[in-house]
């Protein structure tokens, strides 16, 4: 059996059940019919921190009824508290609907990759576990993304150059004073306080 022909087969699946959402069963239906957008769903037990993802929730389930999320993008922010890189994710979305009808004709002109998740009210059927895949954006369970793993030491190791230039460079502009060097003094100054503005670290 094909791999769409099994998806095919799970959304029919979930369109007879109960859903959360009433209107979802009608957004299924046209889904079955568009072979080409199927072809495109990747069925996933975990939607999180994905982009484009659409959510459909069985009766009895603890998540939300529908969910389109088009566009949801991470940006990540990194300070220093108490002496550690700390890093803030904030999510943003371009597009976020809750109306099954809505949302399948915001999919009309949408030709990307669409993250799909079933939520059922009890235990997983085996035929969804059979076409589910991994979530990309995660690695092992529990653990951090490979990708936030690397972006953690790809920041610190930035953080630690920049702030072993500012350590030399204090040094320099101290050694200009003494020299009274004035021209050699405003140009270390500049660099030095371009550096310090992009370091986390305080410095006296």
């Amino acid at each position: 059996m094909r791999k769409v022909d099994a998806k095919q087969r799970a959304i029919l699946e979930f369109s007879q059940r109960l859903l959360k959402e009433p209107a979802s069963k009608m957004f299924l239906q046209r889904l079955l019919n568009n072979k080409e957008l199927v072809d495109r769903m990747v069925f996933v037990l975990d939607r999180k921190m994905l982009t484009n993802t659409l959510l459909v929730s069985e009766l009895g389930s603890s998540r939300i009824g529908f969910q389109l999320e088009l566009g949801a993008r991470r940006q990540e922010e990194v300070s220093l508290v108490n002496g550690r890189l700390v890093r803030h994710v904030k999510r943003t979305r371009r597009l976020c609907l809750n109306d099954p009808m809505e949302a399948w004709e915001a999919l009309q002109n949408f030709e990307g990759r669409l993250y799909t998740q079933f939520s059922f009210a009890g235990e997983i059927p085996d035929w969804y576990l059979a076409i589910v895949q991994p979530n990309p954006a995660l690695a092992a369970e529990g653990g951090e993304t490979v990708e936030e793993e690397e972006d953690t030491a790809d920041t610190f190791r930035e953080q630690l150059d920049i702030a072993l230039w500012v350590i030399l460079l204090k040094q320099e502009i101290d050694l200009a004073l003494a020299e009274r060097n004035s021209e050699r003094f405003h140009e270390i100054v500049k660099l030095y306080n371009r550096l310090r503005e992009r370091c986390l670290w305080e410095f006296e």
